[in-house]
């Protein structure tokens, strides 16, 4: 019986060594294991959060991005707009203008067509000096949505209207023949001076004539 028991107590003994054994030099290596597993998780958490960051901040620019070009595409629609009306208003005059020198055209000239005579949707009183203060008025009204060219071109048809409201004013004043021979070619150069404006203003906005 003693024989038994001193038995049980060697193999519980040699069992207790070899477990002791084991676990120097497996514990270490597992402990170590998963603690290198546990850093590499944390690694990719800290490295997927990083990354998710940086889209999110791209897509943050990118939609900053977006709104500024849809502004400044809103702006540019307005403002092709508000010249398109400031073209529309200004040809309204120079239309007005044109047919004004062509009904005068044929008061003075014999070649022109008697309907030219007849054009009846001018107002009474207008002349080449009204004329020359409304289109520097249309010009400043319209000047924040025209180029320089094309107020340019609204000065130098302004500059011969001017000129033409002189040979007005000399018609007025018992002119004598060598002013009345001057009038068809007067009248004839404000036409052709009006047709080279509307000419250019569109060119600047680019429409066709």
């Amino acid at each position: 019986m003693i024989d038994v028991l001193l038995i049980v107590n060697i193999i519980a003994l040699v069992g207790l060594a070899v477990l002791t054994l084991l676990a120097k030099s497996f514990l270490p290596s597992y402990v170590s294991e998963k603690a290198k597993n546990l850093a590499s998780k944390e690694d990719i958490a800290s490295i997927t959060e990083q990354i998710e960051g940086i889209k999110n901040s791209h897509a943050i620019e990118i939609e900053k991005i977006k709104a500024e070009l849809d502004i400044k595409s809103a702006l540019r629609q307005s403002f092709q707009a508000k010249s398109l009306d400031s073209l529309t208003a200004i040809d309204e005059l120079l239309v007005e203008i044109n047919l004004y020198s062509w009904k005068q055209l044929a008061e003075f000239s014999p070649n022109e067509h008697y309907v030219w005579r007849n054009v009846d949707t001018l107002e009474e009183g207008r002349n080449f000096h009204y004329y020359r203060v409304a289109i520097d008025k249309v010009k400043m009204v319209h000047g924040l949505y025209l180029t320089s060219n094309a107020k340019n071109a609204l000065s130098e048809l302004a500059e011969s209207i001017g000129l033409l409201s002189s040979m007005e004013l000399a018609l007025s004043n018992d002119p004598d023949q060598a002013i009345l021979n001057s009038v068809e070619r007067g009248y004839s150069s404000a036409i052709n001076e009006i047709n080279k404006c509307r000419h250019n203003l569109m060119a600047e906005l680019g429409v066709k004539s």
